[in-house]
């Protein structure tokens, strides 16, 4: 019973990270601004802004304008929806929960304005920074990363993306990646330490690699952009998921 009241509760609060990855690239209001169709502007009524329900009622397109909605909002809702489950199976009810939620709603919003608009805002990944060393400082990190391994992680995460993309603009004359990437694994060390660094870019990079050969066959553009944040985060949630079994099998 429990888990479905936080299922519910998570779908609602992926109807709101919906709003934030859709309006934060374009420095729009969040909170005050009711939501509207995309391509008619209609305002959206309450019943038509349900959590899942109203996208399967309105078969996936605006009452008015019969224009498709994107498939995006019931996917980041079901995605809030489970992981508000999934943390409380597997943390309860704790404090740990609610960091764990915080870490992966983040990663939400950055998966999807990356996907969207090639945008890793600062806005969330400064933020999540700064909390990932105060609770590594505080000993309360749910992945128990103390306060050197959570300073090392970010700074070594953020200097190697960096530099590649360094030496990528000044030998190509082209970015390569946008600094958007360095400041995702500046987070991301933050919470994860030191140990995470190497298994997130060894599985972002081939994850990446999976996808972008194909697309670049099928565009027949080499400098077709990749979302390489997107990649970034599934490698992340890939290491809280296998991460330390894989230390232990290696160690």
């Amino acid at each position: 019973m429990v888990a479905s009241y936080l299922f519910a509760f998570g779908a609602i609060v992926g109807s709101f990270l919906n709003v934030c990855i859709f309006r934060l690239v374009k420095d729009q209001d969040i909170i005050f601004k009711k939501s509207f169709c995309r391509k008619c502007k209609k305002e959206i009524s309450w019943y038509e802004n349900i959590p899942i329900f109203s996208y399967l009622f309105l078969l996936g397109r605006c009452s008015q304008c019969k224009n498709f909605i994107s498939l995006q909002y019931p996917i980041v809702e079901l995605l809030s929806g489970a992981i508000f489950v999934h943390t409380y199976l597997y943390y309860g009810l704790t404090s740990d929960s609610l960091c764990v939620v915080l870490f992966y709603i983040a990663l939400i919003i950055i998966f999807f304005t990356d996907l969207n608009e090639y945008l890793i805002l600062d806005v969330i990944t400064f933020p999540m920074f700064f909390v990932g060393i105060a609770i590594s400082f505080f000993q309360i990190n749910p992945f128990s990363i103390n306060i050197t391994e959570s300073l090392m992680g970010s700074i070594v995460g953020f200097l190697i993306l960096y530099l590649i993309r360094w030496f990528y603009l000044k030998y190509r004359g082209i970015e390569g990646m946008g600094l958007g990437d360095a400041k995702l694994l500046l987070f991301l060390g933050s919470w994860f330490g030191i140990k995470s660094i190497i298994f997130i870019l060894l599985v972002s990079a081939l994850s990446a690699l999976i996808v972008a050969i194909p697309l670049v066959i099928i565009k027949k553009d080499k400098n077709f952009p990749i979302p390489y944040g997107c990649f970034i985060v599934f490698a992340s949630f890939l290491y809280n998921l296998t991460g330390d079994t894989l230390f232990k099998f290696l160690s």
